[in-house]
């Protein structure tokens, strides 16, 4: 198997345009988005030694996977941050623990900034961010009577 390597997205301009159309097609794409405004995100959000950042797992010199650090994640809880977002793998590149390596890669990237207690994701997700030791804080209600729930990482 290639090595996967996780670079930060501000070290790897080359790969912008790739990461941006994944998160176009996977979130921003139904919420009205152009693929320029995403490109033009990402392009800020990729950022060091700060958040935002986007960390992209590499195989093969290719890119075959994401994640973002975000100040916020969800609008109703402001007094939460970092949050870990998009996280984001190929589908023929799933199921070899890159998404694991992706969220290991955060939480060690906000670790080194020295200045949060804690990292925060939301999912739909149940049973799978518990793996590497997210515990679950509580159900927000994300419209609809739907609900999605807030996860958080103690660094």
């Amino acid at each position: 198997m290639e090595e996967i390597r996780i670079v930060n997205l501000a070290d790897a301009p080359e790969l912008m345009e790739e990461v941006s159309r994944w998160l176009w097609q996977e979130w921003a794409k139904a919420d009205g988005y152009t693929l320029d405004e995403i490109i033009y995100r990402t392009k800020y959000a990729s950022q060091r030694d700060t958040v935002p950042q986007m960390l992209v797992a590499v195989r093969g010199g290719q890119p075959v996977g994401v994640v973002s650090l975000w100040l916020n994640d969800l609008k109703t809880r402001q007094d939460l941050s970092p949050w870990m977002a998009t996280l984001y793998v190929k589908e023929e590149c799933r199921n070899l623990h890159i998404g694991q390596r992706l969220q290991i890669a955060s939480i060690e990237a906000v670790r080194a900034l020295r200045r949060y207690e804690h990292l925060y994701l939301i999912t739909k997700l149940n049973g799978y961010y518990e793996r590497i030791g997210w515990k679950f804080v509580e159900e927000a209600p994300a419209g609809g009577g739907a609900y999605e729930r807030i996860y958080r990482y103690d660094l």
